[in-house]
Order: structure tokens, then sequence, then C-alpha cells
């Protein structure tokens, strides 16, 4: 049984919490303090990555490169902030702590690897009572590359000194995919249609279809544990 899934892995937003509230209307929020103008849907287009990242695609649009550098950091320190203040908005999927529960006490080693700040992910998962069931929380803090460079997942089976064949990645966009398929982890795909939607979803829940990967919709969640079974 070399290859039982030992380690699951999970990113955040979109597959364990519905965060959009905060982190949509905290990223609107600061960006309207610079006079730049953006919608949820925008937003979702190019979601991921960071605060930094998704800050400055549209500071630079609107005031370039120049002014975007000089106001990036006091943006990012705004969202967090404002994000920070809409924790209790964040919702926790249907079938998380179940769940995690199950997979915990089926022993498995859980981990969440996201680029969310470590402020942030530590409020959300504090706030559901969740934060205990992580052997490991890996965010945009502690690594230098964002995904879908797999430096995450490495930094997270290594820290639970696992292997990467043995363990599995959930996630619910293209970076989360690209970065489990950058490193030969298995990967599985939380289609919940809250970040990912239209044109990009579709493409998504395809790749996922091409590399074999299991697909669970958002009122499937309770499903994984399962699936990690049947992935051994």
């Amino acid at each position: 049984m070399t290859n039982t899934i030992g380690i699951v892995i999970f990113d955040l937003d979109g597959t364990l919490v519905d965060s959009q509230p905060a982190a949509l209307g905290a990223t609107i929020e600061a960006l309207s303090r610079y006079d730049v103008r953006v919608t949820a849907a925008d937003l979702r287009e190019v979601f991921g990555g960071g605060a930094r990242r998704l800050l400055n695609n549209f500071l630079e649009r609107d005031l370039g490169p120049d002014r975007a550098a000089e106001v990036i950091e006091d943006a990012i320190q705004s969202r967090s902030s404002l994000q920070l203040d809409l924790t209790s908005e964040v919702v926790l999927l249907p079938g998380v702590k179940e769940l995690l529960t199950s997979l915990k006490g089926g022993g498995h080693k859980l981990a969440v690897a996201t680029m969310s700040s470590g402020a942030v992910a530590d409020s959300v998962l504090a706030h559901h009572g969740i934060k205990t069931l992580f052997d490991s929380v890996l965010t945009i803090d502690d690594v230098a590359q964002i995904k879908p460079d797999p430096e995450i997942l490495a930094k997270t089976v290594d820290r639970l000194g696992g292997e990467v064949k043995r363990s599995m990645y959930v996630g619910d966009s293209s970076h989360d995919l690209e970065a489990a398929v950058n490193l030969g982890m298995p990967f599985l795909l939380v289609d919940s249609g809250l970040y990912v939607r239209g044109e990009a979803r579709e493409k998504l829940r395809s790749t996922a279809k091409q590399n074999g990967f299991p697909i669970v919709g958002i009122d499937e969640i309770s499903d994984i544990g399962g699936m990690v079974q049947r992935q051994s």
C-alpha cells in the first residue's frame, strides 16, 4: 500500500469556504481608496495568487506602474484589515467540517496551502473552529513563489514528512490544478463555481477530466473522503 494517500492538502477560498463577501468586498473597497473602480466580475477573472498580484493588476491598469508601485504596500494592508473585519461573513462550505473530522479520524494528516495571508487564513479557520484539525497551514507569507508554482505544496509535504505521490491537493482553480501537476501530486477539483465561472470553469473541468482527476460539486464535498480512499 505504498501509494496510499496519507496527506490531504486543501486550498482555502472556494474550496473550504465561500469568502467572496470578504475577499472581493475588501478588494473593491481597498482599490476604491485610490479611485480605482472594479466589479466582483472583474476580480473573479484574475482572482488567485495573493493580494499583491490581484491589487497590482488593477492599480497598474488605472494608475500606471510607477504610481502603483508607490501605493501597493498600503493597498495590501488596507485590504487585509478590511478582510479581517469581514471574517464573520466567510461561510464554511457544506460538509467541510464533517469531511475534515472524518479524514483526521482515519489517520490522515491535513494541511492548508493558500495564497491568502497568514492573518486572514488563521482568522477564518479559527472562526469556524477547524484550525486545530490541520497539522500544517502555509500561506503566501511562507513562500517566495505564488501558485501555480508548486513551492507551497512542496514545503507542506516536507513539513509533514510525507511524500508527494502519497499526498493529494484539493482545490478549485486552474492555479491549484497546475501547481499539483507541476509537482506530480494527485489532485481533486472542487467545482464550487464561486470564483471560477463561465468559460474558465468549463476549461478547468475539461482539464481536470483530461488528467484523470476526480471532480466534486459544491454539494458533494463530503464525498471527498471516499475519493481519497479510492486514489490509494
